[in-house]
């Protein structure tokens, strides 16, 4: 009973702050307070700052140890930022709308829409990947992402509360792949990040130049659901402010074995993501260990 009564008193503190910090957490310098927070510890404790580095340096092994060094720091950043908006937009989500000042290719979402016969949205933790699931959502698409929760409780529920908030559904990782597959055929947006490392069930190919393995489920999903494939990214261009990029479907391939075919389409969404690292990689989770 006494450790009941412990664990509850500390769920309770935990959800008091946390309330504080999504009411401190408004555009202006409320928000600038609570970045500043997040990005004071992040420097102080580092972590996975190691991990990034090698990452880095595996990816660009044509750079400097100074260029790496003030890309990790620039992450930090990116993800204090993440922290102050993820807060904010729990407590109001209607304002990614006005956040999203800049959107390239919307009429591909529109048409796709307009069609009714569902797409797979291609991304990866990239930029606010949160935050762009939540503007998809409020601007009317029917979003549904495939997400793996964190193992701590308290931090999965207050990101299912925020994605239950924002509009967004989701299929947990380990889900039945046909459920998702029907969601996409009745013409829904099935969200997919395909950038995290896999076992050697998946296809081992070079991502960023390094060889590692990538899920094949993706493309698996997309063949059998018979939809295209649009890569979807937004970056941060300032606190609060981003810019939406909506690509052409990715060029699948028809021929050949279906083994061939995800080898070749798993290799191509690899490629797709790869470009959008490059053109931002200060914005992307540099502290997973990908290359495993």
């Amino acid at each position: 009973m006494e450790g009941q009564a412990k664990d509850s008193t500390r769920m309770k503190g935990k959800a008091a702050i946390l309330d504080l910090m999504r009411k401190f957490s408004r555009r202006g310098w409320r928000a600038n307070c609570i970045a500043g927070l997040f990005s004071g510890a992040l420097k102080c404790i580092r972590p996975r700052k190691d991990v990034a580095l090698e990452n880095l340096r595996l990816a660009f092994p044509g750079s400097t140890g100074e260029w790496r060094s003030e890309t990790v720091k620039k992450c930090y950043k990116h993800l204090s930022w993440m922290a102050a908006e993820y807060l904010s937009v729990v407590s109001a989500p209607e304002q990614v709308l006005s956040w999203v000042d800049e959107v390239e290719g919307k009429e591909i979402l529109d048409d796709a829409k307009r069609s009714g016969t569902g797409t797979i949205i291609l991304t990866g933790h990239i930029g606010n990947w949160e935050l762009l699931a939540a503007w998809l959502a409020q601007s009317g698409y029917p979003l549904t992402a495939v997400v793996r929760n964190p193992d701590d409780p308290n931090l999965a529920g207050l990101i299912e509360e925020y994605r239950a908030r924002v509009g967004m559904g989701t299929f947990e990782k380990h889900f039945v792949m046909k459920d998702a597959i029907r969601f996409a055929k009745n013409g829904g947006f099935l969200g997919l990040l395909p950038d995290q490392a896999w076992n050697a069930s998946g296809v081992h190919s070079p991502f960023l130049g390094r060889m590692c393995y990538t899920a094949k489920g993706p493309a698996a999903m997309a063949e059998m659901a018979g939809v295209p494939v649009i890569p979807v990214v937004s970056y941060r261009t300032a606190p609060f402010r981003h810019k939406v990029i909506i690509s052409p479907p990715v060029v699948m391939a028809v021929g050949g074995s279906r083994e061939e075919r995800l080898y070749e389409n798993t290799i191509r969404m690899n490629r797709t993501i790869e470009k959008m690292i490059l053109r931002c990689p200060e914005q992307w989770l540099w502290f997973h260990r990908r290359w495993k």
